[in-house]
């Protein structure tokens, strides 16, 4: 893998995953933060592109919202669930909470017996995290499989550290190319960066469409140029031209 080319503000439309992208990863997903020089970058960058910057992430798009206030972004949240287009436009949402209901139900025995077991409930997706307790990974990754079993309508994707079950039909590469359809990403060159096998999806549909895969980090990916680290992405979206 080589170093990423830097942004062309003139033609390209630029994806950034969250979580391990723009801030480090925490035991407490609660408890990541923004430094305040690196959301100005992100506002300047986003007005370079004419708005053609959207944060892509497995969390809420209300939750993105706090993290990174007072700024609000174009965003897919939920993995694609969550849609919004403009900053200033509403959240569109593709399932409701009712869809999860029986899986709700099916983890709460394993989550009682096992406290170390946590559950993020994102209404439209359901999350195990095991981060702060490694031993449990299959434990967590059993009991999704059980609850979820015969659910053809369901996808269980697994994460750093998690396992999320969502509708079917989604994920951040069905979601990038949807926002490439409208504007302001529509008739721009694509640029995702993200660190996590969920955005893996978004990375090989970008690369396919001739548009700069980027990867976070040392894991395997598909993506044609790797960043070490959050600081390095901040550093390269600093040099966009």
């Amino acid at each position: 893998m080589s170093q990423p080319p830097l942004i062309d503000s003139r033609r390209h439309a630029v994806f950034l995953d969250f979580d391990g992208t723009l801030v480090d990863l925490v035991d407490d997903p609660a408890a990541v933060a923004i430094a305040p020089e690196a959301l100005a970058r992100l506002e300047a960058l986003r007005a370079e592109l004419s708005g053609a910057l959207a944060i892509v992430s497995g969390r809420r798009i209300a939750d993105l919202d706090r993290f990174l206030s007072p700024l609000r972004f174009a965003a897919a949240g939920v993995h694609g669930l969550e849609r919004r287009l403009r900053p200033d436009g509403a959240v569109e949402r593709l399932a409701g909470p009712e869809t999860l209901e029986a899986i709700r139900d099916a983890l709460a025995p394993t989550l009682l017996a096992e406290s170390r077991l946590t559950l993020e409930d994102k209404g439209t997706a359901l999350v195990l995290h095991y981060r702060t307790a490694p031993d449990l990974k299959d434990q967590a990754e059993q009991a999704m499989a059980m609850a979820t079993r015969g659910r053809d309508d369901l996808v269980v994707m697994l994460g750093d550290n998690i396992v999320e079950v969502h509708p079917a039909g989604m994920d951040k590469g069905v979601a990038v190319a949807d926002m490439l359809r409208q504007p302001p990403f529509a008739g721009r060159v694509p640029v995702y960066v993200g660190d996590d096998t969920t955005d893996e999806f978004a990375l090989r549909h970008v690369r396919d469409n001739g548009g700069v895969a980027i990867k976070v980090g040392t894991k395997e990916s598909v993506a044609d140029h790797r960043l070490a680290d959050v600081g390095a992405v901040h550093h390269w979206l600093g040099a966009a031209t």
